[in-house]
């Protein structure tokens, strides 16, 4: 999905429409994290190189089975998922500054599907949320 395409998106939904609106967390000390249900979503050029890529983590509202889901999304689609012991640490840190904020995407170790990502530390996220 194109750039534009999120943004409607995000005007239909009632999120934030641009990513300058968003909360850049690209600075704050990291962990390298790996998505999940990344095999299903994208494709082997996603998958590809090493570079930096600017993602979106969001949080997804609750369900009955999951109080604490995070997604990732590039260009409005979804890439996965955090784990959910990274999820119920980053959740409500996440709530406290909106709701979405952007991080690097790390692509994929050699011989692996997997896309990690560079997720903020929850120290790190908790002295940003209190900014």
């Amino acid at each position: 999905m194109r750039a534009w395409w999120e943004e409607v998106l995000h005007i239909v939904t009632g999120r934030v429409s641009r990513h300058d609106d968003l909360p850049d967390l690209r600075g704050l000390d990291t962990r390298r994290v790996a998505l999940e249900k990344t095999h299903f979503l994208v494709n082997d050029r996603e998958r590809r190189g090493d570079e930096r890529r600017a993602y979106v983590m969001r949080h997804v509202a609750s369900t009955r089975h999951d109080d604490a889901t995070v997604t990732v999304s590039s260009n409005g689609r979804g890439v996965g998922s955090l784990p959910p012991e990274a999820a119920v640490s980053i959740a409500p840190l996440l709530r406290r500054i909106g709701g979405a904020a952007i991080i690097n995407g790390a692509g994929s170790l050699p011989g692996s599907i997997r896309l990690w990502v560079d997720l903020p530390t929850s120290a790190a996220l908790g002295e940003f949320a209190q900014r």
